[in-house]
């Protein structure tokens, strides 16, 4: 996805320019022609006054942002040797370290920090309050969203030894081996360089030229001849547009929106339509879970119920049992017994075969149950709702292969009442 790059130039400047990097074409940092039209934007340089006309530009760089540099002249670098602290001491302690070197109260200033130490030393931006806050609140109006604000000089990579130099007509762009970056005019940097090279060759006997790469768009000959003679091992270098040399450097740099100023993230439509999705389903999720762990507590409830009539069922049963842990168990266990035996296995066997006749209990059911071991006989205690119905269960005993004797029927209620002596 592409990214746009606002270079803001000086605080005074009327107007800023504007590079399009990483999108479809490759190893290129500008727009195509048809996306210019497309945008009806003529120039990549623009009024200040007309930043509004970049909104739906800057809308398709998407979750990326927009990238703002501002100009070296507007922002104090400097680099301070910190112990490792945290953070937070960081932002109390290093404004009042750099009090003596700014002309403006730190009060009123607000500074940014490198993520890492480098050799020993923080790199630090000092920005006024004002004209970070007077910036952020232009792009609310105009809509466009801002990812970091970057610093010019901080674009460039170091160079692995000597001084690696931006020259342009207004200012002159300084950075070393040792990250050590500054600006000043181009008519000042000569006499400025030398004097630092006077401190740092006063413990040298013979001078080493210093490499020394710079970059213009411009012819920089007549700056050339402005150097300390024999000083600078110089190479010059020009680029078609040092906007674009800038960004294909690719180097880390110090992002002024941190702290109470960093970006908040900013979900899409379609995050927020999950995240509403998410809040439904994790709402149906948790009302679930309640009403199942209600259940789970009623059905517990109803079983420790259930088990309490169980065992006292069971010592109605057997009143001379002791300790019973689990009725269920030690029922089955007397069954098991019950049919291990001749005569009680033939009571069991008899009372399944009598009961398996009794298909309708509204018409007729047992009263009482008796069995005689010594003769097999099984007297069933019945109540019907006539006599015929008295009659076919006798008879569907009979057919079944049971011998049935009958006792003299009684009258009871809407009903009638008769003893059956049944033997296999």
């Amino acid at each position: 996805m592409a990214k746009l790059v606002l270079f803001w130039g000086e605080k005074s400047d009327l107007s800023f320019s504007w590079r399009m990097v990483g999108g479809q074409e490759k190893d290129s940092s500008q727009l195509p022609s048809d996306h210019i039209d497309r945008y009806q934007i003529e120039s990549h340089d623009l009024l200040k006054a007309d930043l509004s006309c970049l909104a739906e530009m800057a809308e398709m760089s998407g979750t990326r942002g927009v990238t703002l540099v501002l100009s070296s002249t507007d922002i104090t670098a400097a680099q301070v040797e910190v112990p490792n602290k945290a953070q937070r001491l960081l932002r109390k302690a290093v404004p009042y370290m750099l009090e003596d070197e700014v002309a403006t109260s730190v009060d009123d200033l607000f500074f940014a920090f490198a993520d890492k130490q480098k050799n020993k030393k923080l790199a630090v931006r000092a920005i006024e309050r004002d004209y970070l806050e007077n910036l952020i609140e232009e792009f609310q109006q105009a809509e466009i969203r801002l990812n970091e604000i970057l610093t010019d000089i901080d674009l460039i990579a170091a160079p692995e030894e000597g001084i690696k130099l931006v020259v342009s007509p207004s200012h002159c762009l300084s950075i070393d081996s040792e990250e050590s970056r500054w600006h000043c005019h181009p008519d000042d940097y000569s006499w400025l360089i030398q004097k630092q090279i006077n401190a740092a060759d006063e413990d040298e006997e013979l001078p080493i030229a210093i490499p020394l790469e710079i970059y213009s768009e411009e012819p920089v000959d007549q700056f050339v001849h402005q150097l300390p003679v024999g000083r600078f091992a110089s190479e010059s270098h020009h680029v078609a547009d040092i906007y674009e040399w800038m960004l294909e450097q690719k180097n880390t740099s110090v992002n002024l929106l941190q702290a109470e100023y960093e970006p908040k993230k900013e979900n899409s439509k379609f995050k927020g339509f999950l995240l509403k999705v998410a809040t439904v389903a994790g709402f149906m999720l948790i009302t679930h879970l309640f009403y199942q762990g209600a259940n789970i507590y009623t059905l517990s409830e109803k079983k420790e119920q259930l088990d309490k009539q169980k065992l006292t069922l069971y010592k109605q049963a057997f009143p001379g049992a002791k300790k019973v842990r689990n009725p269920e168990k030690s029922m089955k266990v007397y069954v098991n017994s019950l049919g291990s035996s001749s005569g009680e296995g033939d009571f069991l066997s008899l009372l399944s075969s009598s009961s398996q006749q009794l298909t309708d209990l509204s018409k007729i059911y047992p009263t009482n149950i008796s069995y005689d071991g010594t003769r097999n006989e099984l007297r069933l205690d019945v109540i019907a709702s006539d006599l015929t119905v008295l009659d076919q269960y006798a008879e569907s005993l009979k057919s079944n292969g049971h011998k049935v004797e009958k006792s003299p029927e009684t009258q009871r209620g809407e009903g009638y009442s008769s003893r059956l002596t049944i033997v296999k």
